[in-house]
Parts: C-alpha cells; sequence; structure tokens
C-alpha cells in the first residue's frame, strides 16, 4: 500500500508543476474557463496552468518596443503591466542605422545587440521588412501591427474553436482526472481496511481493471488530441508535438491536453484586447485603466534621446485612439476611468492620476517623475491593481 501511495504523490506532484512557467518578463496570464471567460488572472514572471481539463490559458504580454516612422525603441507604451517592464539597456535606432534583425535564444537582436523579447507582436522578418520599406509606406504598415495588435473578437473565435475541437479531448481528460482522484482517495484513505474483509477482496480484484481502464482512457485522449492539432494550426514552429509526446509518455501531463494545444494558437494581441475577449468586468477595467494612464502619464527616463522620445510619442499618438475606440466597446469612457479618487485622509490633497497615490501639502511630483494631479471628491478609485 505504501507503494501505491508514493506513486500517486509523485503524480499529483507532477501534475501540479506541470506547465508552471518562468518567463524573462513578466507578464498576464489568463487561465480561461471553459465557456471562455472568466477564471483566475494573474502578473507576473510565473504563470501557474489551469487546475481543470476543460480550461487553457493565454498569455497577455506587452508590446516589448515602439515603431514609428523614424525608428524603433525597445521601450513599452501603453503598457498594462505594473510595475511596467523596462529593459535592461534602453535602445533607439533610426530605420536608416538597422543594418541586420535577428533571432536567436527568444530575443529580437538588432544590429547584433539583444534588443527585446520575441513576443510575437513584432517578427524578426517583419521588423526586416519595415527597415527595407520606403519611408512613404511605413507608416500604414505600423498602423497595420498596431490594428492587429487589438482584435478581441480573434481572441474568441479562436477560443471558441479551441474548447468545440477538443470537446472529447477535455471530456477524456476530465473522466481520467476524477478516476485518478476517487483512486487517490482509496489508497491513501486506507478504504480497504475501513470495509468488510469480503468487500475489500473484491475491489482489490476489480482495482487492477480500474487501472487499465484508466490507462485506455489516457491514450484515447492522447489520440484525440493529435487529430485535433491538425486543424489548430499555429504560425511558425508548432512545439506542441513534442509536447504531445512528452505527454504521452508522462501521463500527468496528459491531463490538461486542451491547455497544451491552446499553447501558440492564440495570436499575439495587446493584453487589453485579450482581457476584452476573456477576462471579467472588473479585470477589464482594471487593465484599461493601467493602459490608458501609461499612455497619458508615462514614465520619462531623465536620460533619453530626442530619437527614443519622439519614436514614444509618435507611437503613444497611433495606439491612443484604438485603445479609446475598445474602451468605449466594453462600455466606459476615458474620463469615467480617470476620475479622481476619495481622499483617504482630511488632509490628501493631491494624488497620482498614474499610480493614485494619495499626498499632502508639499511635493509637486510623484516619486516616478508624475506631476501630481488636484484631489477632488470623486467615485470609487477604478486604479488599484487586482493581483
Amino acid at each position: 500500500m505504501s507503494e501505491w501511495i508514493t506513486i500517486l504523490a509523485v503524480f499529483w506532484l507532477l501534475w501540479g508543476l506541470d506547465g508552471v512557467r518562468l518567463v524573462r518578463r513578466a507578464v498576464w496570464t489568463f487561465r480561461v474557463g471553459r465557456r471562455g471567460r472568466g477564471g483566475a488572472v494573474s502578473f507576473g514572471r510565473l504563470g501557474w496552468p489551469a487546475p481543470s481539463p476543460l480550461a487553457w490559458r493565454i498569455a497577455g504580454p506587452d508590446v516589448p518596443l515602439a515603431l514609428s516612422e523614424d525608428g524603433i525603441v525597445n521601450v513599452s507604451a501603453g503598457a498594462a503591466g505594473r510595475p511596467a517592464a523596462q529593459p535592461e539597456v534602453r535602445q533607439a535606432c533610426r530605420w536608416s542605422d538597422i543594418r541586420a534583425v535577428g533571432l536567436a535564444g527568444g530575443w529580437i537582436h538588432v544590429n547584433g545587440r539583444r534588443f527585446c523579447p520575441d513576443t510575437g507582436h513584432v517578427t524578426a522578418p517583419e521588423l526586416w521588412a519595415l527597415v527595407g520599406t520606403a519611408p512613404a509606406e511605413r507608416g500604414p504598415r505600423i498602423e497595420a501591427l498596431v490594428a492587429r495588435w487589438l482584435r478581441p473578437a480573434q481572441v474568441a473565435r479562436r477560443g471558441r474553436s479551441l474548447a468545440g475541437r477538443t470537446r472529447w479531448v477535455a471530456g477524456l481528460n476530465l473522466a481520467g482526472l476524477l478516476g485518478m482522484v476517487l483512486l487517490g482517495l482509496y489508497l491513501a484513505g486506507d478504504v480497504a481496511g475501513r470495509v468488510p474483509a469480503r468487500m475489500a477482496e473484491r475491489v482489490g480484484a476489480v482495482l487492477p481493471w480500474c487501472v487499465l481502464l484508466l490507462a485506455l482512457v489516457h491514450g484515447a485522449a492522447w489520440v484525440a488530441a493529435w487529430r485535433a492539432r491538425r486543424s489548430l494550426p499555429v504560425r511558425g514552429g508548432d512545439p506542441r508535438s513534442a509536447n504531445l509526446w512528452s505527454a504521452l509518455l508522462l501521463p500527468p501531463q496528459a491531463l490538461r491536453l486542451r491547455a497544451l494545444l491552446g499553447d501558440g494558437f492564440f495570436p499575439a494581441q495587446h493584453p487589453l484586447a485579450v482581457a476584452a475577449a476573456v477576462a471579467s468586468r472588473p479585470v477589464q477595467r482594471q487593465l484599461a485603466f493601467n493602459v490608458v494612464a501609461d499612455l497619458r502619464w508615462p514614465r520619462e527616463e531623465p536620460g533619453a534621446s530626442a530619437l527614443e522620445r519622439a519614436v514614444l510619442a509618435d507611437f503613444r499618438l497611433r495606439l491612443t485612439p484604438r485603445i479609446e475606440a475598445l474602451v468605449t466597446a466594453a462600455g466606459w469612457s476615458v474620463a469615467d476611468l480617470l476620475q479622481p479618487p476619495r481622499p483617504d485622509l482630511p488632509t490628501s490633497c493631491a494624488y497620482c492620476p498614474r499610480c493614485r497615490d494619495q499626498f499632502v501639502a508639499g511635493p509637486s511630483h510623484c516619486p516616478q517623475g508624475i506631476l501630481l494631479q488636484p484631489l477632488r471628491a470623486g467615485a470609487p478609485d477604478p486604479g488599484r491593481n487586482l493581483p
């Protein structure tokens, strides 16, 4: 019996760790329920999987660069993350100064230097194509890229496709998970020692057949997932094939096959677009505030070059109307999102419009360098971070 308990303990440990991801920069992780909405949301470098076999996961990294007709900068503009990710070394390049663009180790390299993470928003070939584009055509191409990142309907449509094409996969995974839970309760709870000897003997005779049935369910789920993979194409290389073979040999990994098939299936989107498609209303409002506040009151670096400032300013001008249209489509107004918070103390007279911290008389800027705004009585504060 102790050997069975050890095996089960290892099984559940592997199941709990399966799908945990550590990424280079903090990202939003949306764990989506079986109906395509809701679920837990987190922000950080560690992404946890959804426990249910019926759910899947979508990563929402901020766009790691800004583009304009003048050049590129490896700094996010309109970031939803708090704190917004900052590059180790800020870089700005004019298009005419770019001699090479490559991809290595999950990073886009410009002129042989590591420039920004490869999040999928802009691929290395697309960036190189912009280098060779005529200046008059570069603006429309950048507009098309920005529009591509803000398509919540596409995310929702792919979610429905994933749920529909993996219906049998998720059902078999759910049956396998419930079977393992019952088997674990029977063995760990020493049910055999608590029931009459004749019943325990009958259950002991049936137990190997139950294990065989679970193995058959595992195999059927794997076959269904392999077939479903063909109807759920992804751009570029497809790591799901190797992951599926690993899941075949490691049953704990095969209990989240729907989530495995969803890896890479969703296009790279702005986090606010993902939230608009799958998240709850409070999460949508939180991210909408973060993005709008970052566009209105960005954190400026004192040593930023003139090119960096120009590129970021132009990129914000391109992004702002599209973000505001997304906010309006969700049923809010920008003025509603940015209304002042209620005073925390009778002496509070100013607040930071970006982080919502309140101040008494004295400072004119918050520690982030943002000019403080007068504090007036307003609606409940929409700007507190959720995770």
